[in-house]
């Protein structure tokens, strides 16, 4: 073979390889690409059936969030959403403070993330419009801890009630652009909007403040009352529908409106140190239970209970495996639980802490 031959040949050998190796690894980076964007929408679709933490970076002028908080208004902000080792995805979203104590006494108080125009990729987002974020009050530790336990109260009512708020937990950091990019990292969770909630349930919100105990259904409302009494609550109210949402269902189901109860940081379960008991209640503590449920009779609030006691075991199932509290806090919690089951049980148990407060 002429030597000019040999040479066409083996330049056409390598340009055949490079095309090769190219055109792999242009396929491979395209379905590490496709990989990646499926995971997104995974993300974004089952965002309140996942277990796992959701990692997510906030960047805004947390300065200026604090400055305003107590002002209607939305600051602009991004929100990156880690989706895996390899992959992450940004978003422009819109904050906005929320709550009556916590916006006037912490750090950062929660806040609203609105989403509306995020560009995020999710059939069952796409018209939601904001949704609730609770984050530690204060950068002490203890104020990471309430969050959790929190977050746990939600998912204890969870067990006992398909009539329940699903929350998301979140590895939550924050990026402040006010203080030249100063980073801290706690934990956060999200609560599931009303209209997904409604959807999930196929119920509509009522928001009515006429609404009274003996107007929506008996039995889901001696279910919530009993809950409420377990875990240390004395800070709701169906008139005025106050730290309770009201649906309405559209399909089969219980007869009636549905109380479904939130925001637990005022609970004994929670314990923190800043909530202080209605001064109507009497009691100097959130760790004293007060029963602000119907009257009912003996036999009735007996059955509530028992209905409870089925989920005992799963409750302190829950709480201890719970890897991200520390144990003395996880004893706190499934003690005070203990506490309430073991009073239940005890003879007229009714006639002493339910019967004299019950309305």
């Amino acid at each position: 073979m002429r030597p000019e031959i040999s040479l066409l040949y083996l330049g056409m050998k390598y340009f055949v390889v490079f095309l090769f190796l190219f055109f792999s690894s242009h396929l491979a980076a395209q379905d590490e690409i496709l990989s990646s964007f499926e995971d997104t929408l995974e993300v974004y679709e089952y965002l309140f059936d996942l277990e796992e933490p959701l990692y997510l970076t906030m960047e805004f002028d947390v300065k200026t969030f604090q400055r305003t908080r107590r002002k209607e208004k939305y600051q602009p902000a991004k929100m990156t959403c880690i989706v895996n080792d390899t992959f992450q995805v940004t978003h422009p979203v819109r904050v906005k403070a929320r709550g009556i104590y916590r916006r006037d006494n912490c750090t950062v108080p929660p806040f609203w993330l609105n989403i509306r125009y995020s560009g995020i990729e999710a059939d069952e987002l796409k018209d939601i419009r904001k949704m609730k974020m609770v984050i530690r009050c204060r950068s002490a530790q203890q104020y990471s801890d309430y969050v959790l336990r929190e977050y746990l109260v939600y998912r204890i009512y969870n067990l006992i009630s398909p009539y329940s708020f699903k929350t998301r937990l979140v590895r939550l950091r924050f990026i402040d652009t006010g203080r030249k990019n100063k980073m801290t990292e706690s934990w956060a969770f999200l609560i599931e909007p009303n209209d997904l909630l409604a959807a999930r349930l196929m119920a509509r919100v009522v928001k009515s403040n006429m609404l009274s105990m003996r107007t929506v259904n008996r039995d889901i409302m001696d279910q919530v009352a009993m809950f409420q009494y377990m875990i240390g609550n004395g800070d709701y109210s169906v008139t005025g529908r106050h730290n309770l949402k009201i649906l309405a269902l559209s399909s089969t189901g219980p007869v009636g409106f549905i109380p479904v109860p939130y925001d637990f940081d005022y609970t004994g379960l929670v314990n923190t140190h800043y909530a202080i008991p209605g001064e109507t209640l009497g009691i100097e503590s959130v760790r004293e239970r007060y029963f602000l449920g119907p009257c009912r009779s003996e036999m009735s609030h007996m059955a509530t209970i028992s209905g409870l006691e089925v989920f005992r075991e799963k409750i302190f199932e829950l709480i201890n495996e719970f890897e991200f509290l520390d144990e003395d806090a996880k004893l706190d919690m499934t003690a005070y639980i203990g506490e309430f089951f073991f009073q239940a049980s005890r003879e007229k148990f009714i006639e002493r802490e339910i019967a004299t407060t019950c309305r």
